[in-house]
């Protein structure tokens, strides 16, 4: 017995420590999935919606003027009859820089492609130089408006939004008017979040340029050198995600196309390989350890004792303290070996709780479960030590009677009912009580199919009553 013991304590250890080995790296390696797929699919993202809503308020207002103006009454008239008055226009242009805080406002006319700004300066425009590109792209694009960020000389090299909205009339453009906003709030903006969350925030504009990458508001940088095969990927997808692994680092990036401005927002996150990932499994194995020891004193000194409980679960229900049916099979077996080979009675009460879905429904399973528990305790009162009481499944019991007779089974049975009658129990409960005794040569499943159909016949002639089963 010692030596299964050691050879179990043993085996035991093994298991444990190699559970604990395998669980810390399992964990370990779930934990680091978990903080990537929470990057990548929540903290990015969320990040992003953040900053494009911010970028909304931004921008939004300088695009709703541009569109104000580009219906203005007073421009369309201006445009269409030989632009008189070009003090006019920029008096307008004017008003609407000032009433908006727009660091300029302007208009290109589509015939001579003359550029008007708000300070009463003009110029003509060269669509060949890369500056002045914007105008031809702003004249092909399906939108009615595009947004290009410059350091225009005309606007003392500052780093500017153009809102470019064209002027339509009868499906003829006839100009292109707008303002420009500094960028100064939107740098702020994104050196809040950078700082706020220790992540790169930048933006690929229409022409595939970084912006405000790497604190500058332009780079040399190409997509290409920054994203490498991914670029295509990236401008081809409204949203896109990528996961780099450079220098022992593991660099994260979620693309976001902001449809209204023709951008892309970029949010990117850096996570440095260390050594904490080992230091934590090496703590873990080393509790491990610690436990398996702790584990191991502890079972040689409540082994018995759970032995015993672990028995008493196995072999009898918890709620009434009687035997299970899984306990109660191989004891009717045994009984009828010993009613055969000895001819010996043996009788078979089954028993049902009348009506015991209603007491459940109108008192509750609490009060359903006392009622079961007191019929028990009712049963195994009256039986004592001449048989044995099983609960069955639900609200049905079986008891079992060796070397007990029909009449004698039928005298208990109603010694059951009396005893349930003046029980103590808070909801009053009858039971319907069929018997059968066993007949030599009968089959385990006979004698039960007996007692059950004596048990049917009386629940349904009335309940609360035994009737004694049928010859077999």
């Amino acid at each position: 017995m010692t030596k299964t013991r050691y050879r179990y304590n043993l085996i035991l250890t093994i298991l444990l420590l190699t559970g604990f080995i395998f669980t810390s790296w399992f964990s370990l390696i779930i934990a680091k999935q978990s903080l990537f797929n929470g990057i990548e699919n929540d903290a990015l993202p969320l990040t992003s919606h953040l900053i494009h809503t911010d970028l909304q308020k931004q921008l939004q207002a300088p695009i709703i003027i541009s569109a104000q103006m580009a219906h203005n009454t007073f421009l369309h008239a201006w445009l269409i009859d030989n632009k008189e008055n070009k003090q006019l226009l920029f008096e307008y242009l004017r008003q609407t820089r000032r009433e908006f805080g727009a660091v300029t406002g302007f208009l290109v006319t589509s015939d001579d492609q003359k550029y008007y700004r708000y300070d009463g300066e003009t110029s003509d425009l060269d669509t060949q130089s890369t500056q002045d590109q914007w105008y031809q792209e702003t004249l092909e694009s399906p939108n009615p408006y595009t947004l290009n960020v410059d350091l225009d000389p005309r606007d003392d090299h500052q780093a500017v939004v153009f809102v470019n909205h064209k002027i339509q009339h009868k499906g003829q453009v006839l100009g292109v008017t707008g303002v420009g906003v500094k960028l100064d709030h939107l740098k702020r903006l994104i050196d809040k979040y950078q700082h706020t969350y220790d992540r790169k925030v930048y933006f690929i504009d229409h022409k595939g340029r970084l912006l405000f990458y790497n604190d500058s508001t332009f780079t040399d940088a190409t997509l290409t050198d920054k994203f490498g095969i991914h670029s295509t990927k990236l401008l081809n997808q409204n949203n896109y995600k990528l996961r780099l692994e450079q220098d022992k680092k593991t660099i994260f990036i979620n693309s976001r196309y902001l449809e209204q401005f023709g951008w892309y927002l970029v949010v990117e996150q850096t996570l440095t390989q260390d050594k904490s990932f080992s230091d934590t499994l090496y703590i873990n194995l080393f509790m491990g350890v610690v436990i398996t020891a702790v584990i191991l004193a502890s079972a040689q000194l409540t082994f018995n004792h759970y032995q015993k409980r672990l028995e008493k679960m196995a072999t009898f229900d918890k709620l009434t303290n009687t035997h299970n049916r899984q306990a109660f099979e191989p004891l009717l077996q045994k009984a009828l070996h010993k009613a055969r080979t000895q001819f010996t009675p043996l009788t078979m009460l089954i028993l049902d709780v009348d009506h015991f879905k209603q007491v459940n429904d109108e008192h509750g399973h609490l009060a359903g479960d006392k009622v079961l528990a007191q019929v028990a305790q009712v049963c195994k009162s009256v039986v004592k030590s001449r048989g044995v009481t099983c609960r069955w499944g639900g609200e049905e019991f079986v008891i079992l009677l060796p070397k007990t007779t029909l009449d004698n089974g039928y005298e208990l049975a109603q010694q059951i009912h009396d005893e349930l009658n003046k029980s103590p129990c808070e909801v009053k409960v009858t039971a319907s009580i069929g018997i059968a005794q066993y007949h030599v040569d009968e089959s385990e499943d006979g004698l039960l199919k007996r007692a059950d159909a004596a048990l049917y016949r009386a629940k349904s002639t009335g309940r609360n009553r035994t009737v004694l089963a049928e010859a077999a």
